[in-house]
């Protein structure tokens, strides 16, 4: 597990720093922090040949637009870097992070392989530093109700859950998750979110999975999959993700007595988040109240930072996530056979249910 970092002096803000001068960072990420109470954005990095955007992106923050990443990183003046780079990017920079003494919050997947994620677990267990995967929509309230629904027996015990996440990416976009050169493809991105949600709610890995694959013309990354996973015991999910259409962002939790379903996991900052249960009883509608994940995931990590524990969820989660991701992208290369991916050791504690705000 992530070592503890001491904790900071009491009222001492969390100078941030993100890698990335992207649209993803300025529109939502940026803004969460700068809303974060002990939060400061203090530097943004680019590439050398995106340094004017990196600028722009910095300029109403008064925040330094560094000019590499390696200058950010080394930076005194940042405590904790967000890390938005392509996949193949992710494993490098948060270990270098780490390494420099910084905390990191890296966008998921973490890493697109189980022995990725423990490079950078013994990273921040030598620099005593946090490093968490950034899934900002665990974070939102509508998720914790579902789990409150759920642990309530509302709808008796959880048998299967059904998942269905997708935006659509238009080709010439430019867009680097349709670069297989950069970890693109609909399976390391927006499929990250549909594995994710029945091993949250089943707290576990499924012991074998399956997945098929399909690529829009002209393309060399899949575009769009289907999937399930097997938890044992008649227990088990399906699963799409796609980004050939959209947007969805849908799950539902089947008991053995009703069923509660979420219509869009993804709520923004202005938006309710709705959930539906049904039971012998009837149809109830909930309506939970807007909340901006992004700041809510941003100030889970400050606290954990503040008060010197590990981070909002275990690491464990993470080389779980990794390792059933890379188990479906085997298993759709040989056509759908099945891959085992139960959990390993039994010192590998999982998430315990989504964010506590």
């Amino acid at each position: 597990m992530t070592t503890p970092t001491p904790a900071r002096p009491a009222g001492a803000e969390l100078r941030w720093g993100a890698l990335g001068a992207t649209a993803y960072i300025s529109g939502l990420l940026l803004p969460a922090i700068a809303r974060t109470d002990g939060c400061v954005l203090t530097a943004v990095a680019s590439r050398p040949e995106r340094h004017a955007q990196a600028v722009e992106v910095a300029k109403p923050y008064g925040a330094t637009a560094h000019e590499d990443y390696a200058a950010l990183i080394a930076d005194p003046d940042v405590d904790a870097v967000y890390i938005a780079l392509p996949n193949t990017d992710h494993v490098e920079w948060t270990v270098r992070a780490l390494a420099a003494g910084k905390h990191v919050l890296v966008e998921k997947p973490m890493a697109m392989d189980e022995d990725g994620v423990r490079r950078i677990e013994r990273a921040a267990a030598d620099a005593s530093r946090i490093a968490t995967e950034a899934f900002m929509y665990r974070f939102h309230p509508q998720q914790q109700r579902a789990a409150d629904l759920l642990a309530a027996g509302t709808i008796g015990e959880l048998r299967f859950v059904r998942t269905a996440f997708a935006f659509e990416i238009p080709t010439g976009s430019g867009n680097i998750r349709l670069d297989p050169a950069l970890g693109g493809g609909a399976t390391w991105d927006v499929g990250c979110y549909a594995v994710d949600v029945p091993q949250f709610f089943f707290g576990r890995a499924p012991d074998r999975v399956g997945a098929r694959f399909s690529s829009r013309p002209g393309h060399q990354v899949e575009t769009s999959a289907f999937g399930w996973m097997d938890f044992g015991e008649g227990r088990g999910a399906v699963l799409d993700w796609s980004i050939d259409y959209g947007p969805r962002a849908w799950y539902e939790l089947q008991g053995t007595s009703g069923t509660i379903s979420v219509r869009n996991a993804w709520a923004m900052s202005g938006e309710d988040g709705v959930l539906t249960v049904r039971t012998a009883d009837g149809v109830l509608t909930e309506t939970v109240p807007a909340a901006d994940h992004y700041q809510l995931q941003v100030g889970a990590f400050a606290r954990a930072v503040a008060e010197g524990r590990p981070g909002p969820y275990p690491i464990a989660d993470s080389r779980r996530a990794a390792r059933v991701g890379a188990a479906l992208v085997a298993s759709a290369a040989a056509g759908g056979t099945p891959v085992a991916t139960a959990d390993g050791r039994a010192d590998e504690p999982v998430g315990a249910g989504p964010a506590r705000t």
